[in-house]
């Protein structure tokens, strides 16, 4: 699965801190450098990448980076910032 901003969605960087940022719903959400991270391998490569290389980059167990992705995602579908959609070609 790769994670996609919503229609109305952009990622920005204000002050040196990225920010997600919805014109539909007017909802905001603050990434800290490991959260913007996660979204961006998410969404280049999709989540098994993303667990992949995280957990290499921050010698830390595959399990722990899925569960802290999964619940950034949970987090951010909740507030319709990004949606998960299917690779291409699965």
């Amino acid at each position: 699965m790769l994670i996609q901003l919503t229609s109305g969605t952009s990622l920005t960087i204000i002050e040196g801190k990225s920010v997600l940022f919805s014109v539909k719903t007017g909802e905001s959400y603050g990434l800290n450098d490991i959260a913007a991270e996660m979204l961006t391998l998410c969404h280049e490569g999709g989540i098994d990448h993303a667990v992949e290389r995280l957990a290499k980059d921050y010698n830390a167990t595959s399990e722990e980076i899925r569960n802290d992705i999964d619940e950034l995602v949970r987090n951010l579908v909740k507030i319709k910032l990004v949606q998960m959609v299917p690779r291409q070609g699965s």
